[in-house]
């Protein structure tokens, strides 16, 4: 409340014989100035009473803006007293505003006025953001990100609230209680809070709200991570071709996979992927560049894989065509999803993480209880994550499960499907590693399930196995992860027939020995099908790496990271001297099946 007290010179009562007379008391003026419009204002006038005999003070003035505190009259006032009355000033709107009160002594001497000419300017109160737009950036999933918003209030005399926020969506938030004061010519710093979650980008609008209205702030956001498209159930019409479908890839996606799955057994390709501005990846003769892959009862096509320009996707995102076929097999229908692997722009397409379920079997020594301590256990789990760590790719969370069934101890090949397909028990859809005493008769030291295995628990393609000893940890790490990264997409660099893989980055190297090209057997490659201690992962391998279904766009301290520089010098394993030349179960590239149709 603002107080203000105008002396004015009073005429003095004279009284006069019985009624008394004098001359008028002089009228006062209040001057207010410039008030908040918000606020009531209160100034005072003075009432006294020269009458010679006592009075009483009423209002008698004409309703305004401007009225005498009526909680003081009636006033009674002794001859010779004096008193003041206070006036408020309740602005219904900015602007200016004069009005005339009357306060009237009446006393048996008689009556006289004592008027008051008021006047002040309500300001129009001015608040806005100095802060107009917030770019929060990349954001990973599962973190948040705050940036400061600061509003300044521009007006003279008047205080104002902030009383809130609105948000594009519930991912935005700012962090302090409200109402929030703001004193004139003062400034107020919020914070705005951005949780990223699922993928996607945000370009939209914010507000402050304050007690004025809303102050718009624009927002924008983005965050990667795996987006699924479900294309449903399709039916293969006569000739074994489904119909087409269309999908939409957004702009940010660095991968998509094609995911066909069958109840019994049928293989189904590609009949027909065409991106957008008629990128052919495959067509109906099955002539295109895309190279993809055949398995029973489910089809996984990611693309790119490989980092040959021609199967790139097209920049800018947009519209896909795709058919698939019955290769073979008595099924009619197909279940068909996109999983679109999201990083958005600004170099957060070069990291990852990669979430596992291990799996331990029963008769190796760390269960699910004391796996996490384990010592040993640590140093293969370390071993992956360093290995994988060259191309900005981290082991994340870990959950552990302990194999009950001795059968699987000692697992056959017969026996590694239904071994894989106990990761229905897993309670998260993760990379499913399996760790048993001997493998595949003990002749293998590790098994992926195919090249560019599923997203999903519970089949007999989900996950890898590689067997378990305390002899020679980081081995075991190495051999770990070379079925992981054959689970994330890679072939063999060479296999055992000499064939190459189709990344070009990687050197052509002989199947066994040296040559000019690679003077390190095996080129030093993690991937190279010999187990010869390389643990190398090349830039075309880690772009195949990120764009699968399994790596998200997050990573987990400790270690904390960033974006990497410059990648650390792959460790190089020593190999078990006892490890058999054809040490891999998944020793094959694998070419697309072609036949005419």
């Amino acid at each position: 409340m603002r107080h203000i007290l105008i002396a004015v010179a009073l005429a003095t009562f004279v009284g006069c014989g019985g009624g008394g007379g004098s001359t008028p008391p002089a009228p006062q003026v209040i001057d207010m100035g410039l008030v908040p419009v918000n606020t009531p204002s209160t100034a005072t006038f003075s009432v006294s009473n020269s009458t010679g005999a006592e009075g009483t003070v009423t209002d008698v003035s004409a309703a305004s803006a401007f009225t005498i505190d009526g909680g003081q009259l009636p006033l009674v006032l002794a001859n010779g007293a004096s008193s003041t009355l206070d006036v408020t000033f309740n602005p219904p709107a900015a602007g200016m505003f004069e009005g005339v009160l009357t306060a009237r002594l009446t006393s048996a001497n008689g009556v006289r006025n004592f008027t008051v000419t008021c006047s002040a300017e309500a300001e129009l109160p001015s608040i806005a953001l100095q802060t107009l737009n917030v770019a929060f950036g990349d954001v990973l999933p599962d973190t948040t990100a705050d940036r400061t918003v600061t509003v300044a209030n521009n007006s003279l005399v008047t205080t104002l609230a902030l009383t809130g926020g609105g948000y594009p969506s519930a991912a935005f938030a700012f962090t302090e209680a409200f109402p929030i004061q703001i004193a004139p010519g003062a400034t107020a710093d919020l914070t705005l809070r951005y949780a990223a979650t699922g993928p996607g980008s945000i370009d939209g609008t914010a507000q402050v709200v304050s007690e004025r209205g809303p102050l718009p702030l624009g927002v924008t956001a983005s965050t990667g991570g795996l987006e699924v498209i479900d294309l449903g159930n399709q039916t293969f019409l006569a000739g074994g071709d489904t119909a087409e479908m269309t999908f939409d890839i957004p702009a940010d996606a660095i991968a998509f996979t094609v995911e066909g799955v069958t109840d019994s057994g049928t293989v189904s390709g590609l009949r027909l992927l065409e991106g957008p501005g008629a990128r052919e990846y495959e067509n109906e003769t099955l002539t295109g560049p895309y190279i993809w892959r055949q398995n029973p009862g489910l089809h996984l096509s990611q693309v790119p894989n490989t980092d040959r320009n021609e199967v790139q996707l097209v920049a800018g995102g947009g519209t896909y065509r795709l058919k698939l076929w019955r290769v073979s097999g008595s099924d009619t229908d197909v279940d068909v999803r996109i999983l679109v692997q999201r990083r958005p722009a600004g170099g957060t397409d070069v990291i990852g993480t990669i979430d596992l379920n291990v799996f331990l079997a029963d008769a190796i020594t760390p269960t699910a209880a004391t796996a996490a301590s384990d010592a040993t256990l640590g140093t293969v789990l370390t071993t992956v994550d360093n290995i994988l760590a060259q191309q900005g790719v981290r082991l994340g969370d870990i959950d552990y499960y302990d194999i009950n069934d001795a059968t699987y101890d000692d697992v056959t090949g017969a026996e590694f499907g239904p071994l894989l397909a106990t990761s229905s028990v897993a309670s998260e859809v993760r990379l499913n590693l399996f760790f048993v005493r001997t493998a595949i008769g003990g002749g293998i030291l590790g098994v992926a399930a195919m090249l560019g295995g599923p997203a999903i628990n519970g089949t007999t393609q989900s996950g890898v196995m590689s067997l378990y000893t305390t002899n020679n940890p980081a081995f075991i790490g190495l051999v770990a992860a070379h079925e992981i990264g054959h689970f994330i997409g890679l072939a063999h660099t060479v296999e055992q027939n000499g064939q190459h893989d189709d990344i070009t980055d990687t050197a052509q190297c002989p199947a066994t020995g040296t040559n000019g090209t690679c003077t390190t057997a095996g080129g030093g490659y993690l991937m190279h099908w010999q187990a010869v201690g390389g643990s190398t992962i090349t830039d075309g391998q880690g772009g195949v790496l990120r764009g699968h279904p399994l790596v998200g766009p997050r990573l987990v301290p400790p270690p904390p990271f960033t974006a990497l520089q410059s990648k650390p010098q792959a460790p190089f394993i020593q190999v078990d001297p006892t490890v058999p030349q054809n040490w891999c179960g998944t020793c094959r590239c694998g070419g697309k099946h072609a036949p005419a149709k």
